[in-house]
């Protein structure tokens, strides 16, 4: 793609009737990408801060629009193709998902459909959430859990649930997980010792032993977070202003932002530019925007 994309446009958009639907015109600028693409997808509940991420990833302050109110603003998946900031001759393709959890919406299926999207269309996924890592948090990630039936559909007829769920190949080609804690206020301690964001996220999906329901509830989030998402990294965010800025973020310079969540914010963005690969596809064939199928 020789001119990047302005801004971003809807790759895919919910119907009336509940289904989603690819847009052409999306395609159509897909296909002219003749260079590898790393593709980074955010997922979470809706008004959580996603869209402000994704525009800190194209480096620009306004982009994938934000919203200010209490509503959902994201709708569908949106994509914005942008000249990769490490990667010469690369295509970073970034997509911002409809928020989860929307209760105007009320269809957790449709949620779970662009969940499960994310995952088999990203390099990169991050799951963005508010607060702690609890088990309020696990809870709301139990779209994770239907990864295995939704990706079933998709798989071909000749192959079992057993050969299906005991192939290595089912996670080969899954993304690398990137767990972003906005709003973060606790200090990074355990036991009595600082320890890391990534060792915070490790602690946090620790089993339980037991085989009460209550145990298996606990622990069917985080089993199937450690199967699909065998690379995992965790990134904790202060807020990134105070009082009223935080309705006008992306108005804000980045001098007017918290030095702290600035500090986290660059790190957060290094790591996805440095680590994200680029796209493949079973039998390990590095994808381009043309061949990108969906």
């Amino acid at each position: 793609m020789e001119v990047p994309m302005e801004e971003p446009i809807c790759l895919i958009e919910n119907s009336r009737q509940g289904s989603l639907i690819v847009r052409q015109e999306a395609l159509q600028v897909l296909s002219e990408i003749r260079q590898p693409v790393v593709v980074v997808a955010i997922v979470g509940l809706y008004r959580t801060g996603k869209s402000y991420l994704m525009n800190k990833l194209a480096k620009k302050r306004k982009g994938f629009s934000l919203g200010n109110t209490v509503q959902s603003h994201t709708k569908g998946i949106w994509m914005w193709c942008v000249p990769h900031p490490r990667k010469p001759n690369h295509t970073l393709v970034l997509l911002d998902t409809e928020g989860l959890g929307d209760v105007e919406k009320g269809d957790s299926k449709n949620d779970s459909w662009i969940f499960a999207l994310a995952v088999l269309l990203s390099s990169t996924l991050v799951y963005n959430s508010m607060g702690t890592i609890d088990q309020q948090a696990m809870d709301k990630l139990h779209y994770v859990t239907e990864l295995t039936e939704l990706i079933k559909v998709k798989a071909s007829p000749g192959s079992s649930s057993e050969e299906i769920e005991d192939s290595a190949d089912f996670v080969r080609f899954f993304p690398s997980f990137v767990w972003a804690v906005r709003d973060f206020t606790l200090q990074l301690m355990l036991n009595g010792r600082p320890i890391s964001e990534d060792e915070y996220l490790e602690n946090s999906l620790k089993l339980k032993t037991g085989s009460s329901r209550t145990t298996q509830m606990f622990n069917l989030p985080r089993e199937c977070i450690r199967l699909f998402f065998p690379a995992r990294k965790c990134f904790v965010f202060e807020r990134p202003a105070n009082g009223s800025d935080l309705h006008r973020l992306e108005d804000l310079h980045e001098g007017q932002l918290l030095p702290e969540f600035r500090q986290q914010a660059d790190r957060f963005c290094q790591h996805i530019w440095d680590t994200s690969k680029p796209k493949t596809i079973p039998g390990g064939h590095v994808i381009t925007g043309e061949r990108e199928s969906l």
